[in-house]
């Protein structure tokens, strides 16, 4: 069914009667949900209690989920269905077995490992302001324990976990930019490095900038950036939910799109 089948299905589902409505949607596209379904489990019998947990979810409140499409908008219907699909399946796996646990090696930190982590590795504070921070609860640290401490949480990191943490600094710098186009903006967190104020400044410029910059993108190069860096899908995954062939393809684009943002940052 092409996007332009879309408005009579949704006008049917917003009927009194929107059985055959629902009918009609799940002849069409229920081999999209099942295949989505498929991608986020390990085996046929969850594909298939996932598929109906999808289904389920779609059909909830009048369609609500569903009737939030936008046909006007440059994303095609089923590229957005597979979104929503697995978005609903990451809901059902984590009531199933529990949200992802942090990474096994942070376990064993000590409560002064722990913060320079999550100040140097997650919010990419700079070593002053780090210090800064850790102040009032470790005043007797030095920019030189800082280093051997950051050193040695490096070492302790494996290339995957380095790149899930890149992965996530950068979706931090993207906060609002990729929010769709009917949510509020809202508050960016900013770090306030207090020694610079010029420096605070010109970060607030370039973070606004980039929010321009992003929110100026085709719907469908917003979404590829979301995918990878919001919600850290593998090339692979992103190829079967966008219908972009293959992992080398998706990575063409997405070199191409941060081409375009770097370019257009100057």
């Amino acid at each position: 069914m092409r996007d332009s089948g879309i408005l009579p299905l949704f006008e049917a589902l917003r009927s009194q009667s929107p059985r055959d409505g629902w009918v009609e949607f799940l002849n069409a596209y229920s081999p999209v949900l099942y295949q989505t379904a498929r991608a986020c489990t390990s085996n046929e019998e969850d594909a298939a209690d996932c598929y109906l947990h999808i289904c389920e979810q779609l059909a909830k409140q009048n369609f609500r989920r569903l009737l939030k499409f936008d046909p006007e908008g440059r994303a095609s219907f089923t590229t957005w269905l597979r979104v929503v699909g697995r978005n609903i399946c990451l809901d059902w796996r984590r009531k199933r077995w529990g949200r992802k646990r942090p990474f096994k090696v942070l376990q064993d930190l000590s409560p002064l490992e722990l913060e320079v982590y999550h100040l140097r590795f997650l919010r990419r504070s700079s070593p002053e302001e780090t210090l800064a921070r850790l102040g009032p609860r470790f005043p007797a640290v030095s920019l030189a324990q800082l280093a051997t401490i950051e050193e040695n949480l490096q070492r302790s990191l494996s290339p995957r976990q380095n790149w899930i943490l890149n992965s996530r600094a950068f979706e931090a710098s993207l906060p609002v930019a990729l929010a769709s186009d009917d949510e509020e903006m809202g508050a960016i967190d900013v770090a306030d490095p207090r020694p610079n104020q010029e420096e605070h400044i010109l970060q607030e410029r370039q973070l606004s900038n980039l929010r321009k910059v992003i929110r100026a993108l085709p719907k469908q190069e917003a979404l590829l950036l979301q995918l990878r860096f919001e919600q850290e899908l593998s090339l692979e995954e992103i190829a079967k939910l966008c219908g972009l062939g293959d992992a080398q393809h998706v990575h063409r684009r997405l070199a191409g799109i941060l081409k375009k943002l770097r370019s257009a940052m100057g």
